[in-house]
């Protein structure tokens, strides 16, 4: 199943999803990961963050930056008072890494892509406002962990979608952090029958265990809700946001406190004979897959 998904992400079709929000010109960010701020009822603005690096969202590094430079432009809004990240990538949140990038590294460029994407995921986490994923496709790997970074996550329920982290499928032990995070979401017996498997989720099973708030029939339904929900609060910032930060200081310590171990881990991981053996057997079989079908 990860194979072909994978190689659904190399060969999919770069046509992107037309129906967004409504929404004022772009303001900031870049093509790969522009944001739009759009006015809420209550006060304050509503940031947007649409990933869009087509086939399938694949991060590496440029991608990753991308990110970075969109939570740039939120971190520097004083009046945002929500986030959502989105993707303009038909049938796709994420994919996850970009295999390419994880094979043949040297050191440097693994502790780059890895250390690069566990920051972005800790300033979405750590952002003092609340966040939705907005979920329409597969959210597999990193896409999966992007999502988890925010405090909610909303789902198109398309039989054809998955979500999950199925790092365990491809030779990558979760990190400690990252295990914490999914279990706080659903359950220690959930965490303990899935992480281990690298088991990728369809939307209604992630909904029924909690890794997914809301279901969805549609993109348009999914959307309206999600400014339905943030026009609806008319909270105290200042409450809110010192509220959030109180509730997520626990987990970021010990984020913080576990960075560079896990580092380590998966640098030994990744560079290990096995994995590179896997991920070197999975590019071949796409490329051939890719070559039979065009």
């Amino acid at each position: 199943m990860t194979l072909v998904l994978v190689r659904r992400a190399f060969v999919a079709c770069r046509s992107h999803a037309c129906n967004m929000l409504q929404q004022r010109p772009m303001s900031a960010g870049s093509k790969l990961a522009p944001v739009a701020f759009t006015a809420l009822d209550g006060g304050g603005q509503l940031a947007k963050i649409t990933m869009n690096y087509p086939p399938a969202n694949l991060f590496d590094h440029s991608s990753l930056q991308a990110l970075g430079a969109a939570m740039d432009a939120v971190e520097a809004t004083s009046d945002v008072r929500g986030l959502v990240v989105q993707s303009n990538v038909r049938g796709f949140f994420s994919a996850g890494f970009s295999l390419p990038e994880l094979y043949n590294v040297d050191r440097a460029g693994f502790e780059r892509l890895w250390v690069t994407g566990k920051h972005v995921f800790r300033r979405i986490y750590a952002l003092p406002v609340p966040s939705i994923a907005a979920i329409d496709g597969h959210a597999l790997g990193l896409g999966c962990v992007m999502a988890m970074a925010c405090q909610r996550r909303f789902m198109v329920a398309s039989e054809r979608s998955l979500i999950g982290l199925n790092e365990v499928a491809v030779g990558m032990p979760v990190p400690e952090w990252l295990a914490t995070r999914f279990r706080n979401l659903t359950s220690t017996r959930d965490a303990e029958l899935i992480l281990p498997r690298g088991s990728s989720l369809s939307p209604a099973r992630a909904h029924e265990i909690g890794l997914v708030d809301s279901l969805y029939a549609s993109r348009a339904e999914m959307d309206d809700a999600i400014h339905s929900d943030f026009n609806s609060c008319r909270v105290s910032a200042r409450a809110q946001q010192e509220t959030i930060r109180g509730l997520r200081h626990q987990f970021l310590d010990h984020f913080d406190t576990c960075f560079d171990q896990d580092t380590e881990l998966f640098w030994q991981a990744i560079s290990s004979h096995e994995t590179q053996t896997a991920i070197g057997n999975a590019l071949s079989q796409l490329k051939a897959k890719s070559r039979k079908s065009s």
